[in-house]
C-alpha cells in the first residue's frame, strides 16, 4: 500500500454520490421507524438497511427480498429452537452449535450472500441472547424480542427497496442473466464449505462460552461479529485483514460511537439534531464500503461498530458502560476469527483461508 492508497480509494466515481446518498436516507428513515414502533436490537434493523446489496434496481429488489424471506425462515428456526430446547441446557447447547453451523455454510453455498445474511444473523443473534450459566438468575432470551428484531431487520430491507425504487436506480444493462440459482454448483461437492462451516462454529462457539464464562450480557454480539467478519474476501495478508477490522471498530465505535455519545450528545436537545450527526456518520462509513473489496468492508465495520454504541435499543444511547461492552464484544469475535482461521494449528487454517470468492458472487446477484 503506498501513500496513494486510501485517494484512490476515497475518490469520487460517477453514482457513488447518488449510492451513498441512498444508503444514508435508508438508514436515517429506518432509525426513525425503530424509534417510532419502539423496536429492540435497533442496531441490527440500521445495519441492515446499510448492508443491503446495491448494483442496479433489479438486483437490489431481489437481494432485498430475499433478505426478508431468509429472515423470517431464521426467525422460525429460532423459536423453534427456543421452544423446544430451552430447558434443556445440553441439547440448547447442542441446537446452539447446530445454529452457528447452518449460518456459516449457508455462507458459502447459497448463490446469494444477502439471503445468507438475512438467515445467518437474527438465527446467532437469538442463538446469542440465551442462557447465562453463571448466573444466580439466568437470563432467558424473548421470544418477543426475537420476533421484532427480526420485524426490525426485514423493515431495513423493506425501507431500502422503497428508496431505490422511487429514486428509479438504474436497470442492469446486461439483458442476457444467467438462470438464478439457489445454491452454487458445487455446494454439497466442496469440501472447502463444510471445513470453512466447522472453523465458523468453532470460532462462535469459543466467543459463545467465554461470553457465558465471564457473564457478560453485553458482549453477546461477539458471535455475531464471528458470522459478519467471516464472509468477505479482503485482499492482503492476514494481518491486513486484522488491521481493517480493527480500524474499522475503532473509528466507528470508538470515534464516532464514545465520541458521539462524550461530546455530541450532551449538546442535542431534539431528535433533529441526533439525526443530522447519525446521518454524518452513516455518509462516511458508507463513502468508505463503496470503496474497492480491500477497503470497502471498513465501512461496514464502521457502521456496525457505531450503531451498536449509539443505537442499541430503540432509541439514543448514552450509556458508555453499555459501549464498552459492545465494543469489547465486537474485539473479542474478530480477535478468536482471526486466531481460528490465520494463527491456529494447520489442521485449522490450511485447507480453507478466509477467501474463497464471496464478494464476487455478491456482485453477481
Amino acid at each position: 500500500m503506498g501513500s496513494s492508497y486510501l485517494p484512490l480509494e476515497l475518490r469520487p466515481y460517477p453514482g457513488r454520490v447518488a449510492t451513498v446518498s441512498r444508503m444514508v436516507l435508508a438508514t436515517v428513515l429506518t432509525m426513525l421507524l425503530v424509534m417510532v414502533f419502539q423496536l429492540p436490537n435497533g442496531f441490527l434493523a440500521v445495519f441492515y438497511a446499510f448492508a443491503v446489496p446495491r448494483k442496479d434496481l433489479r438486483t437490489t429488489v431481489r437481494n432485498g427480498i430475499a433478505m426478508a424471506l431468509a429472515n423470517m425462515a431464521g426467525i422460525a428456526v429460532s423459536l423453534t429452537g427456543i421452544a423446544l430446547f430451552i430447558d434443556y441446557l445440553l441439547l440448547h447447547f447442542l441446537f446452539v452449535l447446530f445454529a452457528f453451523f447452518v449460518a456459516f455454510f449457508l455462507t458459502r453455498i447459497l448463490a446469494n450472500y444477502a439471503a445468507a445474511l438475512g438467515f445467518g444473523v437474527i438465527v446467532v443473534a437469538a442463538a446469542s441472547v440465551d442462557v447465562i450459566w453463571s448466573l444466580p438468575n439466568p437470563l432467558r432470551p424473548d421470544p418477543g424480542s426475537i420476533f421484532w428484531s427480526g420485524f426490525g431487520m426485514m423493515l431495513g430491507a423493506l425501507v431500502t427497496l422503497a428508496i431505490e425504487w422511487l429514486a428509479g436506480s438504474p436497470m442492469a444493462s446486461d439483458r442476457h442473466e444467467t438462470q438464478q440459482r439457489l445454491l452454487v454448483p458445487d455446494a454439497f461437492a466442496n469440501p472447502e464449505y463444510l471445513i470453512f462451516a466447522l472453523k465458523g462454529t468453532l470460532a462462535a462457539a469459543i466467543c459463545y462460552l467465554v461470553w457465558t464464562a465471564l457473564a457478560w450480557p453485553g458482549s453477546g454480539v461477539c458471535t455475531v461479529t464471528c458470522l459478519l467478519a467471516a464472509p468477505p474476501t479482503i485482499r492482503g495478508s492476514s494481518r491486513q485483514k486484522l488491521l481493517t477490522h480493527l480500524a474499522g471498530l475503532l473509528f466507528g465505535g470508538v470515534v464516532c460511537g464514545i465520541g458521539s455519545q462524550i461530546w455530541v450528545l450532551p449538546t442535542i436537545d431534539s431528535i433533529f439534531g441526533f439525526t443530522l450527526a447519525f446521518a454524518v456518520v452513516s455518509a462516511i462509513a458508507a463513502w468508505a464500503s463503496t470503496a474497492s473489496p480491500r477497503f470497502s468492508y471498513f465501512g461496514g465495520q464502521m457502521a456496525l461498530a457505531y450503531y451498536l454504541t449509539i443505537f442499541q435499543g430503540f432509541g439514543v444511547n448514552p450509556s458508555l458502560a453499555m459501549s464498552r461492552d459492545r465494543l469489547m464484544g465486537i474485539l473479542l469475535g474478530i480477535l478468536t476469527m482471526y486466531l481460528v482461521y490465520d494463527v491456529g494449528p494447520p489442521w485449522l487454517r490450511s485447507v480453507l483461508p478466509w477467501g474463497t470468492p464471496i464478494r464476487s458472487r455478491l456482485r453477481s446477484t
